[in-house]
């Protein structure tokens, strides 16, 4: 295939195109990573607390549809930040670590999810089995995270009840 001299010159423009934004580009590093996320988890964490503000004596107290309201309001909140995480660029060199913290962070989210639903069904020795299940699944999250050094992205236990 015969290609004429401006048809070759518009290619090589495109690719330089393309490829000085790439060169300029810096990689993403670990730190620079947890600088942008560690914002984010903030404030889903004080979103969390305010969410869950008064769950266990809903618990206690036997007002367990409402306990549900609220732990499923928690998982919504915790999904819409999990999809903000994803967006921001992850350092090539720890993709797969990354990668394998979103599931557990996906995990939590939907035992969360689960958990108020079993409450909202009055199910209150099966829901606190699933806050176990979620609890576990945010320790397996954060020994995956270590490296990071997060402080904020941390999932404590106030996160599941």
């Amino acid at each position: 295939m015969k290609r004429t001299p401006g048809t070759v010159a518009a290619i090589a423009l495109a690719m330089l195109a393309v490829a000085v934004p790439a060169a300029g580009a810096q990689e993403q590093t670990r730190e620079g990573y947890a600088a942008q996320v560690e914002p984010i988890c903030e404030r889903d964490k004080a979103a969390g607390e305010q969410i869950l503000g008064g769950t266990k004596d809903n618990i206690n107290e036997g007002k367990l549809t409402l306990a549900g309201r609220q732990l499923i309001e928690a998982s919504s909140r915790f999904g819409a930040t999990i999809r903000q995480l994803a967006a921001v660029p992850r350092p090539p060199a720890d993709e797969t670590k990354l990668q394998k913290w979103f599931k557990f962070l996906r995990i939590v989210k939907t035992r969360l999810g689960k958990t108020g639903k079993l409450y909202k069904e009055g199910k209150k020795l099966e829901a606190t089995h699933e806050s176990i299940r979620a609890e576990k699944s945010g320790n397996a999250a954060n020994n995956v995270s270590f490296a990071f050094g997060f402080r904020e992205c941390r999932l404590g236990r106030s996160r599941f009840s």
